[in-house]
């Protein structure tokens, strides 16, 4: 494991890797002659707070700072009792129960964190930077800083990061607060700044003369977390000024805005990735494109590799041509008059095939644009849409030009950081502004009206193929909205991309194996031509589908096997560039990198290199129900696999058809040889409202940290956990039933009953009473009498439900950002752990319960 600054050379030669680099032990200008930080000594080795580091982890600046909520009051100006700041101190009562930046401790030591009213306000501790991540490691001396481990312990931990840790792929936009004035405290020096103007923005891809002394930090995060940081500005009698401002924003501006992919972390981390992928089909050979031609009954069409192609292996023309490895076009036509043809368009974009529907096999297709210098003759596109047409039984055809209908990708760029702007209050009285005309500036964002656009898009296209005929997807480049719509498309039609093996395949074949421009469009590596802007080409196109398809968990909760923590998770694995997924801009970059850079491969839906088992059982969707029809129709039907255990494959279809993931053979699939009718169920397809007042906000992703509006015990994390309990003892119920042995009954059962759980003792006099007793069977069914009815018990606690009073069974007080959000002391039980085997115990099973006849 790397060790930071231990192993560097004295000698720091500038502009150079090392010439930041942390303080050595001891070397922090904090001693109790010059009491700079006014700390108790305890809380002055700031050297000992180091960050926790990965293999190839180096860190590169670190500086003592304090770690404050962004909307957390600060120390108090004025009178506190006057009518100005009466809405004040009302505001500080609703956020006075957690840290809205995660803290791992929800009490600390009064030394470690400035207090006014017994709210924490701040959090002093080590800021380091490292070229992976921005790391805040709080010291918390004395009592109280373990207070809350069994809190914190259910809400979601990453193997690669902590709580007060982002990577650098997640900053976005870095503002420095220069000094002005001399302040009393870092704390009040950061509110000044607050409402000063010398807030001046870092832009990448350029040189940042960093003048005079900086207080504060703000960093903006992509997956809307917004960081403040404020750094105490006092002279040190022996070492002169202090500016660990300027040290860490002069780390930052260079390591957190890249202009080569391979400066990326995931260069420097070399450990070798052995998989336990199941189950998700990676669109990585020939193969795969066949058994999904195969599975969607199109005989219409092949697959062509580029490495059997001999124009493509030739380096004089290959570089004309931006294709992918594998692709599926037109059997109608050859090979080389394809390629001739998409030389014609944008990005060499043809006609490709990506999914059939229904008995006559209607085609989904994406079409880029022509190029310029061929708009103005259109004869080679109606050559290609002819090609297409042949490919349909009924020879009709339907193009969407999704240009004209849809967004541009700086319109989507447009809204998103308006949207971050609204979700990223920077202090409580622009909280309190925004509210009051929340509605108007959520509508002026625009995002909203984007995804109603995307649902309307596919719901057309979605009832193009239903009525048998093909549809054609026709963008500028093929690459970006194409992917929203045809995967959306596929999700509405198709139940197998519901499930999470499936959508993770879905996800592989529109925007991984088709070559989604993820490395621009979610601004990996900045480019530093002048006369265009770093950000000119960033978009986040692939947060417009995750929230499309969080619309449609929101409408169909029981037809989808994920739930919307996978989808929020799913957004955050986006910047962690230890996994290649949503790193490159195509096949090519990624084979580059491999072979160049020595870059280690690993796939983000391996999700136990991240997540332990506990927090995978959140990905799953305890109301996801699996209709009987796919129970009928064979026992190759499984679920998917990503919350783990040891299971069976899942088939692709739920009418017993051939695997589609299944470890490829070494041998190519010729899908001729194959049935040439279509598995996909044809009944199961979804019609979604997609007008903007059947919308709502993504509120687990976008407002998970803004504490104020966090609700202890209720949203839908609540409903999820009554669900999961439900399902927990259901399973206990038939586990008793199936074993014969009663003593593990739920506690639920008894409170229904009005029965006291009978003691272990008492139930092994009862269980000899019944062995004597003589056994009477009915229909060959055992019947035993019925217990006598006791007294009801009260105060008794049935899994993370709390009896008060003989009353009501009462929820635990969770975060509504469950499993994000903060914990507080005393919520998240040890039972919750219970709830959560048992019902992914159930969730896991091959055979619906409700099938069970013990319990029907």
């Amino acid at each position: 494991m790397a060790t930071g600054s231990n192993d560097m050379p004295d000698h720091r030669k500038r502009n150079t890797f090392t010439s930041y680099v942390a303080p050595m032990a001891g070397d922090v200008r904090a001693t109790a002659d010059t009491n700079e930080w006014c700390l108790p000594s305890d809380l002055r080795d700031v050297h000992l707070a180091t960050p926790r580091m990965l293999s190839g982890e180096q860190i590169v600046a670190s500086a003592p700072a304090y770690m404050y909520s962004p909307i957390a009051p600060m120390e108090g100006s004025g009178n506190s009792s006057n009518s100005s700041s009466s809405t004040s101190n009302n505001f500080n009562n609703s956020i006075g129960n957690g840290n809205g930046n995660g803290n791992n401790s929800s009490n600390s030591s009064a030394g470690g964190r400035y207090s006014r009213g017994g709210h924490k306000e701040a959090t002093f501790g080590l800021l380091s930077v490292t070229n992976f991540k921005l790391a805040f490691v709080p010291l918390h001396g004395g009592q109280g800083a373990q207070s809350a481990p069994l809190a914190s312990d259910l809400y979601q931990g990453n193997n690669f990061l902590g709580r007060n840790e982002v990577t650098l792929n997640n900053i976005d936009q870095i503002y420095t607060i220069a000094e002005q004035g001399r302040a009393a405290s870092a704390l009040q020096a950061a509110r000044m700044a607050g409402t000063s103007s010398r807030r001046k923005k870092l832009e990448p891809a350029k040189q940042h003369n960093l003048n005079g002394r900086i207080v504060a930090l703000h960093i903006i995060c992509k997956n809307f977390r917004l960081l403040k940081f404020a750094f105490q500005q006092q002279d040190s009698k022996l070492s002169g000024a202090s500016d660990y401002g300027k040290l860490i924003a002069s780390a930052l501006a260079r390591f957190a805005y890249p202009m080569r992919h391979d400066l990326s972390f995931a260069y420097s981390y070399q450990e070798p990735y052995y998989s336990t992928l199941v189950g998700v089909s990676m669109y990585a050979s020939k193969n795969d494109w066949a058994r999904e031609l195969i599975r969607c009954g199109a005989t219409e069409w092949q697959v062509v590799s580029a490495s059997s192609v001999p124009l493509l292996q030739n380096r004089l023309h290959a570089s004309k041509y931006t294709l992918p490895p594998h692709f599926v076009i037109p059997k109608c036509c050859e090979v080389d008059r394809f390629l001739q043809l998409s030389l014609a368009f944008c990005d060499s974009r043809a006609a490709f095939w990506v999914y059939s529907y229904g008995s006559s096999a209607a085609s989904l297709v994406r079409l880029a644009e022509l190029q310029p210098s061929s708009q103005q003759d259109t004869k080679l596109e109606n050559i290609m849409l002819e090609l297409v047409r042949k490919c349909d039984e009924r020879k009709q055809l339907k193009l969407i030009q999704l240009t004209d209908q849809l967004p541009s990708t700086q319109d989507v760029q447009r809204a998103y950081h308006k949207l971050r702007r609204l979700c990223t209050p920077e202090t409580p009285e622009k909280f309190m502004l925004q509210d009051d005309k929340y509605l108007a500036l959520l509508e002026k964002t625009n995002w909203l009206l984007y995804v109603s656009l995307c649902l309307r898009q596919a719901s057309e296209a979605a009832a193009t193929l239903r009525a048998s005929v093909t549809c054609v997807l026709q963008e500028s480049n093929g690459r970006d909205l194409c992917c929203v719509i045809s995967s959306l498309t596929q999700l509405l039609l198709d139940p197998h991309f519901r499930t999470i093996d499936g959508f993770q395949s879905l996800v592989q074949k529109e925007w991984v194996a088709l070559e989604h421009p993820f490395q621009r469009r979610l601004g990996h590596v900045y480019v530093s031509n002048s006369e265009q802007a770093p950000d000119s080409e960033q978009s986040p196109i692939f947060l417009l589908y995750l929230d499309c398809v969080w619309q449609l968990l929101q409408q169909f909760p029981d037809e989808f096997e994920f739930s919307q923590t996978y989808l929020t998770t799913l957004w955050d694995a986006c910047f962690m560039p230890i996994f290649d997924t949503f790193q490159f801009d195509s096949q090519a970059q990624r084979a580059r990198a491999v072979s160049e850079g020595r870059l280690v491969l690993r796939p983000v839906w391996d999700w136990g290199e991240q997540f332990s088992e506990k927090d995978k059982m959140f990905f799953t969707n305890p109301l996801y129900q699996r209709q009987r029809g796919d129970l009928a129709a064979g026992q190759n039907y499984r679920r998917s696999l990503a919350v783990g255990g040891q299971h069976k494959l899942l088939s692709t279809t739920g009418t017993g058809g051939p695997l589609a993931t299944s470890s490829p053979s070494r041998y190519t699939i010729n899908p001729q040889l194959f049935a040439t009718q279509s598995t996909v169920p044809q009944d199961r397809y979804l019609q979604p409202s997609h007008r903007i007042l059947d919308l709502s906000v993504w509120d687990q992703c976008y407002y998970r940290w803004l504490p104020v509006l966090d609700i202890r015990g209720g949203g839908q994390p609540q409903v999820d956990l009554f669900y999961r309990l439900m399902l927990s003892n259901i399973a206990k119920a038939q586990r008793c039933i199936d074993l014969q042995s009663f003593e593990d009954l739920p506690d639920a059962f008894y409170e229904a009953m009005g029965e006291q759980r009978p003691s272990p003792q008492s139930q092994r006099d009862q269980d000899q009473r019944q062995q004597e007793e003589p056994v009477e069977y009915v229909d060959g069914v055992e019947r035993r009498r019925k217990p006598d009815p006791g007294a009801g018990g009260g105060g008794s606690t049935a899994n993370g439900l709390n009896v008060v009073n003989g009353g009501p069974l009462q929820l635990s007080t969770l975060s509504s950002f469950f499993p994000f959000g903060s914990p507080i002391a005393g919520d998240a039980p040890h039972e919750l752990y219970d709830i959560l085997s048992g019902s992914t115990e159930l969730l896991l099973d091959t055979s619906s319960i409700l099938d069970k006849s013990s319990i029907v």
